[in-house]
């Protein structure tokens, strides 16, 4: 398993240093990092998630799914709950940066990375099984998460969100005793599929244009982001899923749907975070630069915390 983790990784590197190259030829602005945020957040996403639920219903399904998204609750809140004690500057300045830092650390990279890793593994199941761990990202994605970018909360833009609506019409898609028309069906999956390209273009992109801001330090910070979204984090995950699996009844049965939260929550910090910091005007080179390097050394740390899972449960 931890062989087919590294060799996607290392295509998912590949597609952002290529974006580099290019988009440092090209002198892309900021503008051009903007419009793409918006098409992944609000088009090519919602256009995944709900593609993710066009199947036949299936009780059995439907109770691997619960338990898939209650556990992806509990891996959310550990995370939250690990980032509220590292994270806490002192000075204004660092502050600024606060909420970046905290965003990137909870949110990880489950879609775009996580997606075609996860299809890799275990194949169509596993990403159906991936959209409960989706479904809990986003919803708390537009709470937890805009409240950190935006110190605001509204419930209505909650409910009217695109991704939170996917999430639900998805669902229902799901409930229903048909799928969607051939024609359909094909054209959200062609939208779809451009999930990864185009977040690997962004990633290129916005480190492209990253220019560094002199009042704030960015070294302690990225090597902080680095040990607690890679090392920290990991290790959280990892004891979590090995409590489900060893010390509750549905554990040794759910063996896959374990898995797949897992490697969701090992995954680098996530492309939300630049596409929030563009959306809320924020530090959007600081947020390209720790999505960079902790993409970069996951190609390391997912294949490494894979294996330790499969030993520690003797898989």
């Amino acid at each position: 398993m931890y062989i087919t983790v590294f060799k996607q990784l290392i295509i998912m590197l590949f597609i952002s240093v290529l974006s580099y190259a290019f988009s440092r030829k090209k002198q892309f602005s900021s503008k051009a990092a903007d419009f793409l945020s918006q098409i992944m957040l609000f088009f090519v996403n919602p256009c995944l998630i709900f593609s993710s639920f066009n199947r036949e219903f299936d009780v059995q399904k439907l109770r691997e799914l619960a338990f898939v998204i209650l556990l992806s609750i509990a891996a959310h809140l550990l995370m939250t709950v690990l980032v509220t004690v590292f994270i806490r500057s002192k000075n204004a300045a660092d502050r600024t940066l606060d909420g970046i830092d905290k965003v990137g650390l909870v949110f990880t990279n489950s879609g775009f990375i996580g997606i075609p890793l996860i299809y890799g593994v275990f194949g169509q199941d596993g990403v159906f099984y991936l959209t409960g761990y989706l479904a809990v990202f986003n919803i708390y994605l537009w709470t937890y998460g805009e409240y950190q970018m935006s110190h605001s909360f509204k419930p209505k833009k909650i409910i009217t969100n695109v991704n939170v609506l996917a999430v639900l019409l998805g669902l229902v898609l799901f409930c229903m005793p048909f799928t969607l028309p051939e024609v359909i069906a094909k054209s959200l999956g062609y939208i779809s599929e451009m999930n990864t390209a185009l977040s690997m273009f962004l990633l290129g992109l916005l480190f492209a244009t990253f220019r560094k801001n002199e009042r704030v330090s960015y070294t302690g910070r990225v090597i902080r982001v680095i040990l607690v979204r890679l090392v920290a984090c990991s290790i959280v995950n990892l004891l979590l899923v090995y409590v489900v699996w060893r010390f509750t009844p549905l554990g040794a049965s759910y063996v896959t749907e374990l898995f797949v939260v897992y490697i969701a929550s090992l995954c680098p910090v996530g492309m939300s975070v630049s596409s929030f910091a563009c959306i809320f005007k924020k530090d959007a080179s600081y947020a390209g630069l720790i999505v960079l390097t902790t993409s970069v050394l996951c190609v390391v740390s997912v294949p490494l915390f894979v294996r330790l899972a499969e030993l520690l449960m003797g898989l």
